[in-house]
């Protein structure tokens, strides 16, 4: 077992991790949600969902029309599939995307409602929430997202050869420890049973730089 730990040590990839103002910043450029071409509307609102959940590409890929909730101020998402996080007696607690009033070039809600009218039309009978901004408007494989963050990423300024889709993860639940959201409220909205997880793959130092998991995080104002 050593031999094989030194072959391929279990070690975390990445020592630091960017900064989420520089990318929120980047997506207050894009403008309202009403005016976006599906695009623009999909890649930001697919960069919004990634942050402000802090969940992995996979789970951001799973998401369904049908099993999404709409209460007014807030969205709530559960699942009726495996995830990776998913282990016996344990699945992914539904996910609450809370409405943020004080920006809404950066609410969630407000973008994903917008996403949700505005492909209503294209799909059919495609209930996957992510669909091609380009005809036939099919249900997008899971590379796909990957791709759309990259490309965000990318045009954030952010180092791409440094810093895969999977980044978001650790850039968000990073961010909102140091706004002080306590790290219970990180698990649950993670996913991790526990907090050694965390602490050794995804809690990192920002390079050069009882609240909700995505308001916390999207709040200037918060430490």
């Amino acid at each position: 077992m050593k031999g094989i730990f030194e072959l391929k040590p279990s070690l975390p990839k990445y020592n630091e991790i960017w900064d989420v103002r520089v990318v929120l910043d980047y997506l207050k450029t894009f403008g309202a949600s009403t005016a976006l071409p599906l695009k623009e509307l999909t890649l930001k609102l697919t960069m919004l969902l990634c942050l402000t959940t802090g969940q992995r590409g996979q789970t951001i890929h799973k998401f369904d029309i049908n099993y999404i909730q709409d209460l007014d101020d807030r969205y709530r998402i559960s699942f009726h599939e495996k995830l990776k996080q998913t282990k016996s007696g344990r699945h992914l607690t539904p996910i609450e995307l809370l409405a943020f009033p004080e920006d809404k070039e950066l609410c969630v809600v407000q973008h994903l409602r917008e996403y949700i009218h505005r492909t209503d039309p294209l799909r059919k009978d495609h209930s996957q929430l992510l669909l091609s901004y380009v005809k036939p408007f099919k249900p997008v494989a899971r590379d796909t997202v990957s791709r759309w963050v990259k490309q965000v990423l990318q045009s954030a300024g952010i180092d791409i050869t440094k810093y895969s889709a999977h980044s978001c993860r650790p850039a968000s639940t990073s961010s909102v420890k140091v706004k002080g959201l306590n790290i219970a409220e990180i698990m649950k909205c993670a996913g991790w049973s526990t907090a050694t997880t965390f602490a050794r793959f995804y809690d990192k130092p920002v390079s050069n730089t009882s609240a909700n998991f995505g308001s916390v995080l999207l709040n200037p104002g918060a430490k």
